[in-house]
């Protein structure tokens, strides 16, 4: 528990140490990496499961979909289609006996980017829509709202430990994930709910010039009820991760973060918040 905590305040401190110096850029590049290496462990947990993909083919796509997509508004689902039809292409390449294999390695390469580099890249369009830029003493409100959404989606999970361990007694999806308690549900969407509104309120009452909101109106009010939706987004995408790795005899997805384990034990519960956020934000476009 104590290498978790400081491998989580390590990693926060890096990440805000990075958004703060460069702000959408610097998270753009962060999201990328995480993205990146997120395909790289559910290919591998794909591939225990038997379904291989074509990991270079499908990596190159998934690295190139969230720079693009930053520098060129709307191009993700362009990316992606471009690597579909070069990557179902090349299999005319491949000679006849190695042309079967190839081919049956395109659904597994499918999926890894479109459940995770695509749903992560609406973080990047999050900023995008709101067309507000941070500058030099201000966060852009997409960067906010961006920044908003993983905190509120990480600290469900967060406050779940901490209620889980503390009280939990009823076993919420025992088949899927023993650890997780009903108790411990209600505890981290309680934090993401309290933790949705307290942010807004922060940057409204006692930091007004931290977040620069345009037209854009968002309450605490609306950041405790959106809170809530954003955490249950992000307990099915944690759900979803731990049927993955149950089913491929996996504990943690890596151990490239001590006491966490890998990307996925980390990004698991952004992917599916990714694109309800940017739902949430087409419901508040002013």
């Amino acid at each position: 528990m104590i290498i978790r905590t400081l491998s989580t305040i390590i990693l926060w401190g890096a990440m805000g140490g990075v958004v703060y110096s460069l702000k959408e850029v610097g998270a753009m590049w962060i999201l990328n990496l995480c993205a990146t290496l997120t395909l790289f462990e559910i290919y591998t947990i794909l591939g225990r499961l038997g379904y291989a993909a074509n990991r270079m083919s499908g990596l190159i796509t998934g690295g190139c979909m969230i720079p693009i997509a930053f520098h060129f508004p709307g191009s993700g689902i362009d990316v992606l289609a471009i690597g579909a039809l070069l990557t179902s292409g090349a299999c005319v390449l491949f000679p006849q006996a190695q042309r079967g294999m190839y081919v049956k390695r395109l659904m597994p390469t499918f999926f890894g980017l479109l459940y995770v580099t695509f749903l992560l890249h609406y973080f990047v369009r999050i900023i995008q829509v709101s067309d507000v830029e941070s500058t030099s003493q201000t966060l852009g409100f997409g960067l906010f709202f961006s920044l908003w959404v993983v905190v509120v989606a990480k600290f469900s999970d967060i406050g779940a430990l901490l209620v889980g361990k503390a009280i939990g007694r009823t076993k919420m999806a025992p088949s899927i994930s023993p650890g997780k308690t009903v108790e411990g549900l209600i505890g981290g969407l309680a934090a993401s709910s309290g933790l949705g509104a307290l942010l807004p309120w922060l940057a409204i009452n006692h930091f007004p010039n931290l977040v620069d909101f345009g037209t854009w109106s968002f309450s605490t009010g609306q950041g405790a009820v959106w809170g809530l939706l954003i955490a249950v987004a992000a307990v099915i995408g944690d759900l979803i991760a731990s049927v993955l790795k149950r089913l491929a005899g996996m504990k943690d997805s890596g151990g490239a973060i001590p006491g966490i384990g890998g990307l996925l034990d980390l990004t698991d519960s952004l992917i599916l918040a990714a694109p309800t956020g940017y739902f949430v934000l087409m419901i508040l476009s002013p």
